[in-house]
């Protein structure tokens, strides 16, 4: 009879985590519930249940892998998912010290050197996160993953443009198809005012992994079947998102927006200047807002953005 429920347990534990992989995540947990229900000390459906619930966006989701790691405290594995049941939900502050202790049980494993350097960049601490990627480079140089990564992790930091643009070409030529690669190039390339070549990196993006938010968010897809006012606004956003030389708009544009008001109402000139300055603080304010509502339309689908 044990062996006949140990089969069982094995034959519902692969189930469950095909169907983690397929992103049916009611299904995984249904499937790994009644595993556990077999053999509730085993650590290896609680981590799938907790993966699952993660996918769902529940807040639950961490205590299942603690319950994986209160069985097998050893298996560095469980931290591992414990830190991604935060990263799904986009909580990166909690995710950083699972994962820290997942590199100091296995300081040689590439896959979580690179990790933590991603968590790192996400918590606003690039120095430090390319410092862990450089190191899962070492270990395994060809990661297109890790180059990417590497690259965003540059790109935050004052001087450092150039290298990072070599990181993401590298990681494009060992991964041409990769949608998450494609995706940073297209957010890149949108961000520098190419807007014909970043739609052109979001669609090739989708072409692979069609539910790829971010690229979505990148061409102003409407959020449903139906095109609706905020999807309107997106669009509208997103071309002024668009405009080149961003690193000089956004201070001037913080600065007309606040200072010609302040002018007008202190120092009112001629009809001249207020028909010249009106225009551009209002086109200040709307350039601002479209950076913000970008962001903020982007939170509201999952979008994580660094």
């Amino acid at each position: 009879m044990q062996g006949q429920d140990w089969a069982a347990f094995e034959r519902l534990h692969r189930q469950a985590k095909f169907l983690l992989q397929a992103r049916r995540y009611k299904e995984t947990i249904e499937l790994a519930l009644k595993a556990i229900a077999l053999f509730p000390e085993d650590p290896r459906p609680h981590a799938l249940v907790a993966l699952a619930m993660a996918g769902q966006k529940q807040s639950e989701a961490p205590e299942w892998a603690l319950k994986a790691i209160a069985r097998q405290p050893e298996n560095v594995l469980w931290r591992v998912a414990l830190s991604d049941t935060y990263t799904l939900r986009g909580k990166w502050k909690q995710a950083l010290k699972p994962m820290s202790e997942a590199v100091t049980m296995d300081p040689m494993n590439p896959r979580f050197q690179s990790m933590l350097g991603l968590i790192l960049v996400h918590c606003k601490r690039p120095a430090e996160g390319v410092l862990y990627l450089k190191r899962s480079l070492e270990l395994d140089p060809t990661n297109a993953l890790t180059h990417q990564r590497m690259s965003l992790a540059l790109s935050k930091q004052l001087g450092k443009n150039k290298l990072a643009e070599e990181h993401l070409r590298k990681a494009l030529e060992l991964q041409p198809d990769n949608p998450v690669i494609k995706n940073t190039l297209g957010w890149r390339l949108l961000g520098r005012g190419h807007r014909e070549e970043a739609e052109t990196a979001f669609y090739e993006a989708l072409r692979v992994d069609p539910t790829q938010a971010a690229s979505k968010l990148g061409i102003g897809a409407p959020a449903g079947i139906k095109k609706g006012r905020s999807d309107m606004i997106l669009r509208m956003s997103l071309r002024l998102y668009s405009l080149r030389y961003r690193i000089i708009l956004v201070p001037a544009a913080a600065v007309s927006a606040i200072e010609i008001p302040q002018l007008i109402l202190t120092h009112p000139g001629s009809w001249i200047f207020m028909a010249v300055s009106l225009p551009v603080a209002v086109l200040s304010w709307c350039y601002i807002f479209s950076l913000v509502y970008v962001r903020v339309i982007g939170k509201r689908r999952g979008v994580q953005f660094v």
